[in-house]
């Protein structure tokens, strides 16, 4: 009988671990939760203390964020399941609201509801955010958008999954029909809410439509390696290829997006941004680079070197391992 609870509670946590796994990234952290991967994590951990303490350590931290993503899924259905004022409608002095038509942009019913639901763990963080910095909310072609009311400014921003949060000043200069950029007129004595991001309605729905692209974006990203892929690849691509050479935003359009045409799209480092990352880079494969040193200067007989309690990954040293001891051939 303890046996059979056993098993299956055992059962119960791999589960969990590989649902924990899978909602923090993707397809990857699926394959990463397999029983055989597991099993060799296991033997590792079992003879060096370095991979037990960061096994220990990694586990908190997953299912610490696979509950908050689950918990920003839950803001984002809320939110949805509320009732949204439409994005730029008219609200006259005594309350009554007149909503522009919605702009005609909607992707096919299938994939709309398989990139909300990608996607949705991510946008809740986004309303969270938007909620944090006092903003309010109204419902935008294909997505939601977070703006500060007048006398706030707000223009563009920052999309995260299919929330996008305005946190910019309008790119429009203000002027008699643009205050604040809200496009306040007195002489209809109402106030356009929701943020202007343009002044025509073609340019509302370019810029519409190139959001709506990184949407697709965010929802591959989070289908492949979790929430954090996308902002990772957009960062890493922005650094060697920036502004109008990037190619999410040329894939999202880049006239639509406002973004001037480049003339090639030949990497053009940011320098001081590619440094980062390759210190980063750096310090994150550092121990993989010493292992490597080792093999280089000591031979293939070094690969499998190791301190006591340590792996040969973990076992300190650049050049050979003294007093080594070694692994021996996997079964």
């Amino acid at each position: 009988m303890a046996g059979r609870v056993r098993r299956a509670v055992d059962r119960t946590g791999l589960l969990a671990r590989a649902l924990a796994c899978t909602i923090c990234f993707g397809i990857a952290g699926l394959v990463w939760s397999v029983p055989p991967l597991r099993a060799r994590r296991l033997r590792r951990a079992a003879a060096c203390a370095t991979c037990a303490s960061h096994q220990r350590v990694g586990t908190v931290v997953v299912f610490a964020l696979a509950v908050l993503l689950v918990a920003g899924a839950g803001v984002r259905a809320q939110e949805a399941l509320s009732s949204q004022l439409v994005c730029h409608s008219h609200v006259t002095r005594n309350g009554q609201i007149q909503p522009e038509p919605r702009l005609p942009i909607s992707p096919p019913t299938a994939w709309r509801v398989t990139r909300d639901v990608l996607v949705a763990p991510v946008s809740g963080l986004g309303v969270v955010a938007g909620r944090a910095l006092g903003m309010e909310s109204c419902a935008g072609p294909a997505l939601l958008v977070m703006f500060w009311l007048p006398p706030r400014t707000s223009g563009g921003g920052t999309t995260l999954g299919d929330v996008f949060v305005a946190w910019m000043p309008p790119r429009d200069p203000v002027g008699p029909l643009n205050v604040n950029g809200y496009g306040i007129a007195n002489e209809r004595a109402y106030f356009r809410y929701g943020p202007n991001f343009t002044q025509t309605r073609l340019n509302e729905e370019e810029v519409a439509l190139h959001e709506w692209r990184h949407v697709d974006q965010w929802a591959v990203g989070c289908l492949l390696a979790g929430p954090f892929a996308f902002p990772a690849a957009y960062v890493i691509d922005g650094a060697l290829f920036p502004s109008s050479r990037n190619h999410f935003e040329r894939d999202a359009g880049l006239y639509i997006g406002g973004y001037p045409p480049a003339e090639d799209n030949w990497p053009a480092p940011r320098w001081p941004d590619v440094g980062v990352l390759a210190i980063l880079a750096l310090f994150i494969l550092r121990r993989r680079l010493r292992w490597l040193t080792r093999v280089a200067a000591g031979g293939r007989s070094q690969a499998r070197a190791h301190a006591p309690q340590r792996c040969p990954v973990h076992t300190r040293g650049w050049s050979r391992v003294a007093g080594r001891t070694t692994l021996p051939p996997p079964s």
